[in-house]
């Protein structure tokens, strides 16, 4: 695929724009990638091709990356589905406190993943595109962690944003996915990037910030829908105690559980105040006895994410995302002049 000139989106600041924000959440993101695609396969056209900016945080930056290029919603639930066994781990949630101890070891001396697994899944789907070679704007929250700074990745759709163009779209997304104690950092040029799940796991303000400050947009004329990942309402699998210290903070990811979901509950109540019914949150609630946890691949955790998202689209959500969203029944795309075709698989 060949760069192209991206079109001024300033020049379509007097229509409404729409703004695709998709949260973090490792394999729960199957959730989200779930819903995008049927989302997708109700549609006459690319996804993407609806939104003027997407918006992704760790597994929400590999979703929001791939609709960025029009790769079918389709492959990455194939992707998440057939790697995660390998990326994270194929084995349920320890039960024993042995188990859980054992568990939180693999994660002391060094992080619990490679991370080579995951970067040869995304290899295979982005190969060497850059995201100056983008067919749509997008947004990728990481932190350099050698400044402690906030890094928002971005495609070239506008003056401030020109800088990332020419990285490729891999580094970038294992940069946003790289947890703590997880996955190592990322290197990309001289510096060292982690997850942009730190400090917005939930990317809605991101995108909204991008939209008014550096594209020129007024709050006012932007809606945005957001698909968080399943974790709604999360809630420990054994009561809390209060003196509760590293095992039970960390025991079954409940430390960085309980960051993905606040966050996305507080994000939440603060677009809701700003765009008011200009904003759509789609998420489930955390079922009780889960068996789910953002590196837990096996069968019954995916069967169960993917009831989730189908249960989440009721006939009368789509009713609600046809008043919101009327604006799926027109195409958008910021390369107008684009050699590339959309192919379902």
């Amino acid at each position: 695929m060949s760069s192209a000139e991206p079109a001024d989106i300033n020049a379509t600041t007097a229509t409404p724009q729409h703004a695709l924000a998709l949260a973090g959440g490792g394999f729960l993101g199957l959730y989200t990638a779930t819903l995008l695609d049927a989302l997708e396969a109700g549609a006459t056209r690319p996804l993407a091709r609806h939104f003027d900016l997407l918006a992704g945080s760790s597994i929400g930056a590999v979703l929001a990356l791939a609709l960025a290029f029009e790769i079918p919603m389709s492959r990455l639930v194939r992707l998440i589905t057939e790697h995660g066994p390998a990326v994270f781990s194929g084995r349920p949630l320890p039960a024993s406190m042995v188990g859980r101890l054992l568990d939180m070891s693999r994660s002391v001396l060094g992080p619990k993943y490679s991370g080579e697994r995951l970067r040869e899944a995304l290899q295979s789907e982005f190969g060497d595109l850059r995201l100056g070679d983008a067919l749509h704007p997008v947004v990728v929250p990481a932190v350099d962690i050698g400044s402690c700074r906030a890094k928002i990745f971005k495609t070239p759709h506008a003056a401030g944003s020109l800088g990332d163009a020419e990285l490729r779209a891999v580094d970038v997304a294992m940069a946003s996915c790289a947890a703590p104690a997880y996955f190592p950092s990322v290197r990309i040029g001289s510096r060292l990037y982690a997850d942009g799940g730190l400090f917005a796991v939930a990317p809605d303000q991101v995108a909204l910030h991008e939209l008014e400050y550096f594209i020129g947009i007024e709050p006012a004329k932007v809606s945005m829908l957001s698909i968080g990942t399943a974790a709604a309402h999360y809630q420990p699998s054994e009561g809390l105690d209060e003196a509760a210290g590293a095992v039970g903070w960390l025991t079954d990811g409940r430390l960085l559980m309980t960051l993905i979901s606040v966050q996305q509950q507080h994000v939440r109540a603060m677009m809701e105040d700003r765009l008011g019914e200009r904003y759509l949150h789609l998420d489930a609630d955390w079922p009780a006895d889960a068996g789910l946890g953002i590196d837990v691949a096996t069968p019954a955790a995916a069967k169960r994410l993917t009831r989730l998202a189908r249960e989440t689209l009721q006939p009368e959500l789509m009713l609600q995302m046809e008043r919101f969203y009327g604006h799926l029944s027109e195409a958008r795309n910021f390369q107008a002049q684009s050699a590339h075709t959309y192919a379902r698989d």
